[in-house]
């Protein structure tokens, strides 16, 4: 019975997916145009879905969001929200008659509620930063929520900022995040939370005497490049809802977060990595006591990160979440007094964001299919009878799409390697292609073999793109994870190398018209592939590292690349010169294009300042754009529609492409 199921919710997935099959050619704006749903979040009878729907709002150059409801046995969505600036975070109220989110509508984001039946929205919060994060308390009339200090001399701050005496003393004057408690009824709040500490995640006990949050010694402060690594060094902290000393529950010197409380209030589910020096240890579903004894760790034997939307059944038996597996994501289960992980969910589809109804019958979730982005569904409990709930982008049967497969090579010494490879949609058999060769950044993420309209833009072009997951990818166990420790730029430069040469021996990949991109990691693979081949035609790299001995002392994140090379700068510099494309700029001869935001703090932009300066000095064909007002990665709509359109530009050009040009958009 469960195998029919498994097929009948293939087969349903195909039709879903089937309309894919139109004409139209898809482009940036095309792509700016796809509606995203997110949050999904059951109401508490089970009736009713909340969720988020963002989309492009071209005049105002932004993306936006709503909040819709969609009855969980099918029906027509209903939109909730409007407001100017969006809204998102949907959270109903424990009697299911309101539903309360975040809405930026006046000074940053604050409490709203709005009745489940619709009407005005009302505001709960007026804070004067933000508010970070927020929970109902289990008999609706509180709130507790998060957000960030005033500074104590806020008045004297401003008028020197007003006078321009506003130096800031970095690693100084931080800010902190804290936690208070929103009476419903009658506004009046109170703090729980004192000290040098940021909170997150914030969770009542089922009888609303107490609540759980994460705590960092990380601080805020504006302009700094402050290193991060303190705020990987969480731990799990109680509080009395009366006040009183926070109680910690764990002392590992690694991150622990996302606190969950069973439903008997008995115990504390959490998920934790052994050490914050190891930027790639594998996150594990550890459940302790109340009072933060007797911890047992449940995926210890589960080879890849665990804990991605960890919830609780309703009876407290088992535990369930989201994880890797290859290029897609499933939904698991393990049983809160330990044993096996079981895996709930197959197919060639993603799982995301989930919630599970309060008699545990019912999950909703946000599903991505190959030619489908993420739409609602419902299942039942084990995962089963999947149900297609929304329908939010039924444009794309007008598309021509190319669907994705995973496909499989080998890398030094044998080793599988995985990638997700998309076809040109004019791909003839026995006709070699341009090909795209895309590389993920991380170096511990992946590639997911879900929709991606941006390799369907570049397959409409002709192009095909392959996007390999090398070692260093997540998904593929923890040894796979952590197999190019001290070598970044070398076996796993090899695996993807590799992946290039298997599409040319299939006879699919042209040998003479290949390109590589990616950005942050795999901003700094490819300005690392064009010193190491000449194989490339043409290249583009966004937000690349060109030194490492250089970025380890601009970017937030120095532990990264002390845990990646095994050292600091002046312990491993032999390591850190080895694999900068900086110390081997000499040999660049191919084309690249260099791409950045100016307010970039991962990747500060001085790392393609230096990197195109060393080109143009050399005679290399190289372009440098900037783009104002972007951090590490470019979100204006604007902004977007010009860098893909530069990114096919300089690829047709330099791989000997010619097509009709597009009419121009905008200024």
């Amino acid at each position: 019975m469960k195998q029919l199921a498994c097929a009948a919710a293939v087969a349903l997935w195909l039709a879903a997916t089937a309309l894919a099959t139109g004409s139209t050619r898809m482009t940036i704006e095309h792509s700016l145009a796809i509606r995203s749903l997110a949050n999904p979040e059951l109401s508490p009878d089970g009736r009713w879905v909340a969720y988020t729907q963002s989309e492009w709002d071209r005049e105002n150059n932004r993306r936006i969001s709503h909040i819709y409801l969609v009855p969980a046995a099918g029906g027509a969505p209903i939109k909730l929200t409007n407001g100017e600036k969006g809204e998102s975070s949907p959270q109903w109220s424990p009697a299911g008659l309101r539903v309360a989110f975040l809405a930026d509508r006046d000074k940053g984001n604050q409490i709203w509620w709005i009745s489940a039946t619709g009407g005005e929205a009302e505001k709960l919060t007026s804070e004067e930063n933000a508010v970070t994060a927020f929970t109902w308390s289990p008999d609706g009339r509180r709130i507790a929520y998060v957000t960030r200090d005033v500074a104590k001399d806020k008045s004297e701050r401003e008028k020197k900022k007003k006078d321009k005496f506003d130096a800031i003393v970095v690693d100084h004057d931080y800010q902190y995040s804290h936690l208070w408690i929103l009476e419903v009824d009658t506004r009046a709040k109170r703090r729980l939370t004192e000290g040098e500490f940021r909170v997150s995640s914030p969770q009542w006990s089922p009888d609303g005497c107490w609540i759980a949050y994460a705590l960092s010694r990380g601080g805020w402060q504006e302009s700094s490049f402050t290193d991060i690594s303190e705020e990987r060094n969480t731990d799990i902290h109680v509080v009395s809802v009366d006040g009183g000393a926070p109680r910690r529950l764990t002392t590992n010197p690694g991150p622990d977060t996302s606190p969950r409380w069973s439903p008997d209030g008995g115990e504390i589910a959490y998920v934790a990595s052994e050490d914050p020096k190891v930027w790639a240890a594998k996150s594990d579903i550890l459940v302790a006591a109340a009072d933060g004894s007797r911890s047992r760790n449940l995926t210890r034997d589960y080879p890849s990160p665990a804990g991605s939307g960890l919830t609780w059944s309703r009876d407290g038996r088992r535990l369930y979440f989201t994880g890797p597996i290859g290029s897609h994501s499933q939904l698991f289960q393990v049983p809160a007094a330990g044993g096996a992980v079981r895996q709930l969910t197959r197919g060639e589809r993603s799982w995301g964001a989930f919630d599970v109804s309060r008699d545990g019958t019912r999950i909703a979730a946000t599903l991505t299919g190959p030619l489908d982005p993420a739409e609602i569904w419902v299942a039942g409990g084990d995962g089963g009878q999947e149900r297609r709930l929304t329908q939010a982008n039924p444009q794309l049967g007008e598309f021509a799409l190319s669907a994705p497969e995973t496909i499989r090579w080998k890398g030094p010494g044998g080793l599988e390697v995985e990638g997700v490879l998309i076809r040109p949609l004019d791909n003839q058999p026995g006709k070699r292609c341009p090909l795209i060769l895309q590389i993920h950044g991380g170096p511990y993420g992946r590639f997911d073999a879900g929709f991606n309209s941006r390799a369907q833009i570049f397959a409409a072009n002709g192009y095909a793109v392959l996007m390999p997951n090398p070692r260093g990818s997540t998904g593929y166990g923890h040894a796979f994870t952590v197999a190019n420790l001290g070598d970044w730029g070398g076996q796993d430069f090899q695996d993807i190398q590799a992946g290039v040469d298997a599409l040319i021996a299939r006879g699919l990949a042209d040998p003479d018209k290949l390109a590589v991109m990616g950005g942050s990691y795999g901003g700094f693979m490819t300005f690392w592939t064009v010193t190491q081949t000449d194989r490339f035609k043409a290249a583009i790299g966004h937000a690349g590292i060109s030194d490492w001995y250089s970025f380890h002392g601009q970017s937030d994140i120095p532990g990264l690349m002390e845990y990646g090379f095994v050292g600091q700068p002046w312990t491993a510099a032999e390591t850190y010169r080895k694999y900068s494309p900086m110390t081997h700029v000499a040999r660049v001869k191919t084309p690249l294009l260099i791409t950045h935001g100016e307010q970039d703090r991962r990747v500060p932009i001085a790392q393609a300042e230096q990197y195109y300066r060393a080109l143009k000095k050399r005679g290399v064909e190289v372009a440098f754009v900037r783009y104002p007002r972007e951090g590490h990665g470019i979100q204006e709509p604007n902004h977007q529609v010009d860098l893909v359109r530069r990114q096919l530009e300089w690829l047709d050009s330099r791989l000997g492409i010619s097509r009709a040009k597009p009419a121009p958009t905008g200024q």
